[in-house]
Order: structure tokens, then C-alpha cells, then sequence
């Protein structure tokens, strides 16, 4: 028992390891993930702030070098559009001078040149005297970028042009040539318009950058999930192979055990009938009875345990066959007769044809019902149902009692081998129970609530794929012997 204590110890410890360096590792992850996904947002911000900086600071040089051209040269009607025209200035969308009034004085378009706008931006440059940008969209659907920049300019202000109303011709030369440089300064607000060209392929390499980034991220996290999912898968077979391993350990020792232990117990269950038997009339009858009763007792729960730890070792190997439902709840009422004394028992079976293994699924319910019957042993009004019922894929099995149901603490534990609450328990009924749905890939769910007792539901997929082998053929039993193909007799049988 302290070997088997030592080794779920072991097992424990690993699992806490194993969970352990899987948290460490996605700590570590995130915390990567994290660093590496705030230093590319900074990289992109950085990014975008330089792309605006410089199309900002060709716009304020444009208009710096406009300012200057206009305080030696003054307005001619022609010079926005010669500067648009020019190569040095290609990275231009057009260009315009706006006076206080919004009156458009100089616009690379002629036909603009004269007319009167309201725009909030020029409004607040020529208030404020601090420039303003922004991106916009034109009519031909491009965005381009603007600069509203405020200029000193010493242009008499008597000198005024007409407006222009949409379909006019434009202004003649003669009236720009008034505009002359005076000697009081007045403020005019220059409208820059920039193709952002240059921005828009820094901001494109910072989309780009910022994409393969965070697609690195998720790759990362994708590769690392599905790592950690191997690990797992490995882990976990690994620790059924040293469950094998242990299993086929105690296997062995099982058999020797029942074969050891069982002879004698026979022998001793034997001579204690037949003094039970002989046993005289009066008070020392009475006595000799009593205990040759306590002995025969105690021999059969021996037994039980021995069959019950040689068959929680035993490999279950699947012996597929098809039985009627109907049939199997009568053989199965047979076997849970003895129950009656402990508990109310209820069956409620669908009809019809399935493929299981028959002397499985029977000893599954019979463990179930049996744990069901000891839950409710101390209740009056004890009861315990079994429902077996067909569905579209597979067979549904329900136990349920009304018992007092099942502590968190010991449904955690329910399915290990040797845990058991009850005094005179073996512990490995549940755990035949599992290893066995394992086997036949059943799932089980366990709905319980304390005071309100337990329902166990298992779900059986069929087994139609599988025939019966070699080894079905010719395995003692009615039921197998109807699986023989024509034309095939049992061993020893002549025709």
C-alpha cells in the first residue's frame, strides 16, 4: 500500500511539474509577446509621426521660400502655376494666397484666382498666426495634404481686387501688377497642397512592419500551442505506457496472489460450511455457528477482493457482439437480484439490436448499481434506476439514486484505484468502471449535488465496424455460438 501511495506521489508531483514549466513558458511567451508587440506600435507610431513631420516640413518650406519670392518679386497672376510647372516642386498638388476677407489672391489654377471662400482653417491661421494642417480629399478623389501657413507680406492695402463669381474670366495682369510691395506689413494666409507620396510609402513599410510583427506573434503563439499540446500528448503517453507498465506489474502479482490466496481460502471457506453445517443444537451450536458464519464471510469478501484486483490488472480486451436489449436487461435483473435487500431497483430498457461487449457493459451497471445500492444503504426509502436507451449514434446509459450524493473532495478522486468511503469497500469498482468505458470509448458524466443524490451517464458509441475475430469464433457461450459463419462447427461437436 505504501508503494502504491509513493507512486501516485510521484505521478502528482509530475503532473505539478509538467504544469508548472507549461505556465512558466506561457508567462514568458506573453511577456515576449507583450515587449515585442509594444516596441512595434511605438516603431509604427514613431513611423507615422515622421511621415506627417516630413511632409510638414517640405509644406513650411515651400511656404517660407514662397514668402520670400513674394516680398522681392510681389504678385503676378502666372507664378503659382510656373512653380507647380517646375520639376523642383513636382511633389506639389497646387498652391494659393488667401487675404484676410477670404478673397483667393494668387491660385496655381487661374480660374480660382479672385474668387471669395470661407474655410475655418484660414480663418483661425489668420487669427491665431500659427499654421494648421490637415489631409483632404479632392474632387478627383485624391488625399492630399495641406498646410495653412500665415505670411507677412508688405502689399499697400489699397490696392483690392474684384471677386469672381464661378464662370468668370479671370482677372487681367494689370490688376496684380497694383499689388506692389509697401512698406506696411499685412497678413495673408498660404494654402501648401502636397502629394504624399514619400508619407504614404513610410507609412506602407510601417503597415508592413507592424503586420509581420504581430503575423510573428501569432505564428509564434500558434507553433507554441501546438508544442505545448504535443507535450501534453506526450506526457500523457507517457504516463499511460508506465500505467501499462505498472499494470502488467500487477497483473502478474494479481495472479499469483488469486492463485495463492484463493486455495487456501477455498479450503477454508470449505471446512468452515461443512462445521457450519454440523454444528450442533444448543448454546455451543449456537456459538460455532456464529463463527464458522464470520468466517464465511470474511472468505467471500476476500475472494471478491482477489477477483476484483485480478480484474482492475487484466488488459480488457473488446469481444464485440450483437445481443437484444430486452434479453440483456433480463440477464442483467438476474445478476442484481441479490440488491433488493438494500435498495428499490427500477430498469427501464429501449428495445432493439446492439454491438458491445456484452460482459463488459454488464459489468459496468452491475458495478454502478451496486454503488448505487451502497449509497442508499442507510435510507428507508432508498432507490436506485437503471435507464439503458438507443440513440442515433450509440447507446445511453443512465444509474441514478437518491442517495446523498458524491463531496467535491471525493468526486476529484472518484475513478483512481483504492478510493473508496466505505469501510468494507475495495475501492477499484469505479475504477473497473473507467478502464472498461476507456476501452469500449465511452464518456462519462457524473451530475451529483449533496442531498439530492447522483446521476452517472455514460455514452457508448457502437461498435459496428468491428466483427468478431478468430478468437470470438469459438468462445464457450449460446451467444457466440450463433456467430459462427455456415458450415462451422464449435470444437467437438460432429454432425
Amino acid at each position: 500500500m505504501a508503494g502504491i501511495v509513493e507512486k501516485i506521489s510521484r505521478a502528482v508531483t509530475r503532473r505539478l511539474l509538467l504544469t508548472g514549466y507549461q505556465a512558466s513558458f506561457l508567462l514568458l511567451l506573453a511577456l515576449f509577446s507583450v515587449v515585442a508587440l509594444i516596441s512595434a506600435l511605438g516603431t509604427y507610431r514613431i513611423s507615422m509621426q515622421g511621415a506627417k513631420n516630413l511632409l510638414e516640413t517640405r509644406a513650411v518650406d515651400v511656404a517660407v521660400n514662397i514668402g520670400f519670392t513674394l516680398e522681392r518679386v510681389g504678385l503676378r497672376s502666372t507664378m503659382f502655376q510656373e512653380l507647380l510647372s517646375s520639376d523642383q516642386w513636382e511633389h506639389l498638388a497646387f498652391l494659393a494666397l488667401i487675404d484676410r476677407d477670404g478673397t483667393i489672391l494668387l491660385h496655381s489654377n487661374q480660374v480660382l484666382a479672385g474668387r471669395l471662400v470661407y474655410e475655418k482653417q484660414v480663418q483661425e491661421v489668420l487669427k491665431t498666426r500659427r499654421p494648421v494642417t490637415s489631409f483632404q480629399k479632392l474632387a478627383t478623389g485624391e488625399e492630399v495634404f495641406i498646410l495653412y501657413f500665415p505670411l507677412n507680406l508688405h502689399i499697400s492695402p489699397e490696392s483690392r481686387m474684384p471677386l469672381l463669381h464661378p464662370g468668370s474670366s479671370p482677372l487681367p495682369s494689370a490688376l496684380f501688377d497694383a499689388l506692389r510691395p509697401a512698406p506696411r506689413a499685412r497678413i495673408f494666409c498660404i494654402k501648401v497642397a502636397l502629394h504624399p507620396y514619400t508619407a504614404y510609402a513610410i507609412t506602407r513599410k510601417a503597415n508592413i512592419q507592424l503586420g509581420l510583427i504581430i503575423s510573428s506573434i501569432a505564428i509564434l503563439w500558434i507553433l507554441s500551442l501546438f508544442f505545448i499540446r504535443s507535450w501534453r500528448r506526450n506526457y500523457r503517453l507517457e504516463a499511460q505506457l508506465r500505467e501499462q507498465e505498472r499494470l502488467a506489474v500487477l497483473g502478474q502479482m494479481a495472479a499469483v496472489l488469486a492463485h495463492e490466496i484463493r486455495n487456501p481460502l477455498s479450503s477454508i471457506k470449505g471446512f468452515a460450511q461443512i462445521h457450519l453445517e454440523d454444528a450442533p443444537d444448543g448454546e455451543d451450536g449456537d456459538d460455532l455457528r456464529e463463527d464458522m458464519t464470520l468466517i464465511v464471510e470474511e472468505t467471500e469478501r476476500l475472494e471478491r477482493l482477489t477477483s476484483a484486483l485480478l480484474e482492475y490488472a487484466r488488459s480488457p480486451d473488446l469481444r464485440v457482439s450483437e445481443f437484444a436489449l430486452e434479453d440483456f436487461c433480463r440477464d442483467l435483473a438476474r445478476h442484481t437480484g441479490h440488491l433488493a435487500e438494500t435498495c428499490r431497483l427500477e430498469m427501464d430498457c429501449d428495445n432493439g439490436i446492439v454491438w458491445l461487449d456484452r460482459e463488459k457493459f454488464l459489468q459496468i451497471i452491475i458495478n454502478l448499481v451496486q454503488n448505487a445500492c451502497d449509497a442508499v444503504r442507510d435510507q428507508d426509502n432508498g432507490e436506485a434506476r437503471v435507464s439503458i436507451g438507443r440513440t442515433e449514434n450509440g447507446i445511453s446509459l443512465h444509474v441514478r439514486d437518491n442517495g446523498p450524493g458524491i463531496p467535491d473532495h471525493v468526486r476529484e478522486k472518484l475513478f483512481e484505484p483504492f478510493m473508496t468511503t466505505k469501510t468494507r469497500g475495495t475501492g477499484l469498482g469505479l475504477s473497473i468502471v473507467k478502464r472498461l468505458c476507456d476501452a469500449m470509448g465511452g464518456h462519462i458524466e457524473i451530475e451529483t449535488a449533496e442531498g439530492k443524490g447522483t446521476d452517472i451517464h455514460i455514452f457508448f458509441p457502437e461498435h459496428r465496424d468491428m466483427r468478431p475475430g478468430p478468437d470470438d469464433l469459438y468462445h464457450p457461450g449460446p451467444e457466440r455460438e450463433e456467430m459462427l459463419p455456415p458450415g462451422v462447427l464449435p470444437p467437438g461437436a460432429s454432425e
